[in-house]
């Protein structure tokens, strides 16, 4: 897709945002915010978006404004299209970039299994005088590397195996000499000792695999992050199968992992001075003859043993033993997970904000306000010393399912889970179990199915690190 800044427009399809104060709107076009309208200058469309008060407009708004204008360019088949920076006062860069990103990203569609495919965008151009080409081909580059993570999330769970994410991180690999990557096959989680990964990948044909990716934008600097993704390929629940209404959308359960794999395909391109660690626990939580057991203990990495309530709550073992065999062998400096990990948190946030748990103030706040600017929202919620005692077991040191009544607090007592595992490190988990995956229409930049939520917020969030 080819993006360009220029002055003066060089496409006949025009997207043109107003505010409701605007003198020079069309005739039944209010300007407020959520309204488009199209009209004709001859054969040439200019597609109106509406962005309310003058006073009130944020980022947020202009990015879904022109999410929403661009959607209707490809309804009308246009594949070349033009963004008129508005005319306002207080207009900033951050507006103008947000523009960019809500064009590109409600541009997106899969459409790899439809017979009659829909119009893609070929050729964005902004038109103004508020941002340079290359802060333009950067904010593109970024959106890629979403519409990436959402690739990976959308495709079949026979095609996203624990074998593909491994050759998905090794071609990212293969591309910049920043990058390096390793890749712990079925074989090696079990002699090293990693026998939670192994335990929810034991029913499958297609065995887990554990993957670091490193990428060393400062080499100067010992501040390392690790982001560590769930990379459930597929959940059927296991011994515990899932029912019907609640298992046909499980190949979104790697979704964490394509967030890491997405910023990791970001960093490597956009090269920022920051060190990262990506790190993908993959597994397939199968059903069969040699899927793990309700009620059977397991060994973890970092020596703990584990009772299994339920073979369906198997994404925070995968994760445990990733994080504790990062801590060993790729020593970062803090840990922050991703994972599609309750649907308790649905319940309590929606499918619109994700849910942070951390033991430290300073990492949840930065990571809270890079997601208010990305408009990727996060809102935290605690982890105290009854939560952490309801996942303790009396036949093993842990449980992975919580001894408090059936649902309550079940996304608390699961970010208790892993803090057990990080130790004495700065440590954020994300809940993206509701914001990944979206069942409904689009709504602005966030389209249907996978979202790719939390590439742009923790690329934000790498803006701003200081070693």
């Amino acid at each position: 897709m080819n993006i360009t800044v220029s002055t003066t427009p060089a496409n006949d399809t025009h997207l043109v945002f107003l505010p409701e104060e605007s003198t020079s709107k069309p005739p039944d076009f209010s300007g407020k915010i959520d309204e488009t309208a199209i009209r004709y200058q001859g054969q040439n469309p200019r597609i109106y978006c509406g962005i309310g008060k003058s006073a009130a407009v944020t980022a947020d708004i202009v990015r879904t404004a022109a999410a929403l204008g661009i959607r209707k360019a490809a309804e009308l088949k246009r594949d070349s299209v033009s963004l008129l920076e508005p005319r306002m006062k207080g207009l900033t860069k951050s507006w103008s970039l947000a523009l960019v990103e809500g064009a590109l990203l409600g541009s997106y569609t899969f459409t790899k299994y439809k017979s009659e495919k829909t119009t893609a965008l070929r050729s964005l151009e902004f038109v103004g005088r508020s941002i340079s080409a290359k802060e333009a081909a950067d904010a593109a580059t970024l959106c890629a590397c979403v519409d990436y993570a959402r690739d990976l999330t959308n495709e079949n769970a026979g095609e996203v195996t624990p074998e593909r994410l491994a050759k998905e991180a090794q071609a990212i690999a293969r591309a910049s000499k920043s990058v390096t990557c390793t890749v712990l096959g079925e074989n090696e989680i079990r002699r090293k000792g990693l026998g939670l990964l192994h335990a929810g990948g034991m029913g499958s044909p297609f065995p887990p695999r554990l993957i670091f990716i490193r990428y060393t934008g400062d080499p100067k600097s010992k501040k390392r992050t690790a982001i560590v993704g769930k990379g459930i390929t597929f959940d059927s629940g296991g011994q515990n199968l899932k029912p019907t209404s609640s298992i046909e959308t499980m190949r979104c359960d790697m979704s964490g992992a394509a967030v890491v794999l997405g910023v990791m395909k970001a960093l490597a391109a956009l090269r920022p001075k920051v060190n990262v660690i990506g790190v993908v626990a993959a597994a397939h939580n199968a059903i069969g003859s040699t899927a793990y057991f309700p009620g059977d203990t397991y060994k973890s990495y970092a020596g703990k043993t584990v009772e299994i309530i339920s073979t369906d709550a198997e994404g925070r073992l995968a994760l445990a033993d990733a994080i504790s065999y990062c801590i060993r062998h790729f020593p970062p400096t803090e840990i922050i997970d991703l994972a599609t990990l309750t649907g308790a948190i649905i319940t309590a946030l929606g499918d619109t904000i994700a849910g942070l748990f951390s033991n430290n103030d300073a990492l949840a706040e930065k990571l809270f306000e890079s997601g208010r600017k990305t408009n990727e929202r996060l809102w935290r919620l605690p982890v105290c010393q009854e939560h952490r005692e309801a996942i303790k077991s009396d036949i093993a040191d842990l449980r992975n399912v919580s001894k408090l009544k059936k649902g309550h607090a079940s996304s608390i007592t699961a970010a208790a889970f892993l803090e057990a595992f990080a130790g004495n490190l700065p440590w954020a988990h994300l809940d993206i179990a509701g914001t990944a995956f979206n069942e409904g229409e689009s709504r602005g930049e966030v389209t249907k199915f996978g979202t790719g939520f939390g590439v742009r917020l923790l690329m934000d969030y790498f803006s701003n690190y200081k070693p």
